[in-house]
């Protein structure tokens, strides 16, 4: 019979407080070794419920115990996410499943969906609530996640509008974190913000009009003005044209715009935007809700260095081509 080994009462502290989960990092912390693990393994005493991840019992998982084994295995910057962080918060409106748990990681953190783990990477920063197990982002974030994740319209409006009537979130804060998401499976999340009154094509578009007309300085610029640069290349569509200044404006989402090819293809357009002769000025969704002001004096300024130098040569206004309109 192999030797039965003694936990440390710091570990065992340890377990307790998670519920009975641990990791095999922290166990080779406390100096367990692999052998009495696999010996617990092997009698069903224990069980393993992620990678690396380890339940000290044989039983059914708690629903709690699910959410400390996928944070411990997203990293210690994961937080629950979704409809589980609604569950939390006492947001009955979102339908949850109670054997899967949401959770969001940095973008570079080697989890995956699988199994009862939804996992959501972001690239942004993630906003928590600290509890003491657990790390649950806050509250605006959980409900417009839960409402993307619905993939469907009209169950996305009722999750917002119940939101905004039970004054747990505002429109202000479902702005902001609309611009800390991606546009990735962001359709019907979209279409669901115009219907409750967030919003023109996206709620960071809403943002930049509001504070553009409110300029003294600036007139009223083309809304979603297509453009034929003259360079043989594809049409490009500004958020916001000032023909007298031959100035235009790009809301540009963080989360969607900040890697891999979009930045690529955005640096592009910037380029040929520039080299047609035009004036390109751009913000994100966070910067026109933290910095309102800033932005509207640099977009200010701008504009007064370029008025009356009117639209270069060679850069014609169009309508939208048959493939935007489609």
């Amino acid at each position: 019979m192999p030797r039965r080994v003694e936990f440390a009462p710091a570990l065992l502290a340890l377990i307790a407080q998670q519920d009975g989960v641990i990791a095999m990092w922290q166990l080779a912390e406390h100096g367990v070794g692999w052998a009495p693990v696999r010996n617990r393994l092997q009698r069903g005493n224990w069980q393993r419920v992620l990678p690396q991840i380890l339940v000290t019992h044989g039983g059914e998982l708690t629903r709690r115990q699910r959410m400390v084994a996928a944070h411990l295995w997203a990293g210690p910057e994961s937080a629950i996410d979704s409809a589980s962080a609604c569950r939390y918060f006492r947001f009955e409106r979102v339908p949850l499943d109670p054997e899967q748990v949401h959770v969001v990681a940095p973008f570079e953190s080697p989890a995956r969906s699988r199994d009862w783990l939804r996992v959501r990477r972001t690239i942004g920063e993630i906003e928590v609530v600290k509890t003491e197990r657990l790390r649950y982002v806050v509250e605006p974030i959980a409900i417009l996640v839960a409402a993307r994740d619905a993939r469907d319209v009209d169950r996305a409006i009722d999750m917002l509008s119940r939101a905004l009537q039970l004054r747990r979130v505002t429109e202000v804060e479902l702005q902001l974190a609309r611009g800390m998401l991606g546009d990735k499976h962001c359709a019907a999340l979209d279409r669901a913000l115009v219907e409750i009154g967030i919003g023109l094509r996206s709620p960071a578009e809403k943002l930049y009009r509001d504070l553009a007309t409110s300029s003294l300085i600036l007139p009223e610029p083309l809304w979603n003005q297509w453009l034929d640069l003259g360079d043989g290349g594809q049409p490009v569509c500004a958020d916001g044209l000032w023909p007298d200044a031959g100035m235009l404006h790009e809301v540009l989402g963080k989360a969607y715009h900040a890697w891999g090819w979009q930045f690529e293809t955005t640096s592009a357009r910037t380029e040929r935007i520039t080299a047609a002769g035009l004036v390109p000025t751009q913000s994100t969704p966070l910067r026109l809700l933290r910095e309102p002001a800033v932005v509207l004096t640099n977009l200010e300024r701008t504009y007064q260095l370029n008025v009356g130098r009117g639209m270069p040569a060679g850069v014609r206004l169009i309508d939208p081509p048959a493939w935007a309109a489609a």
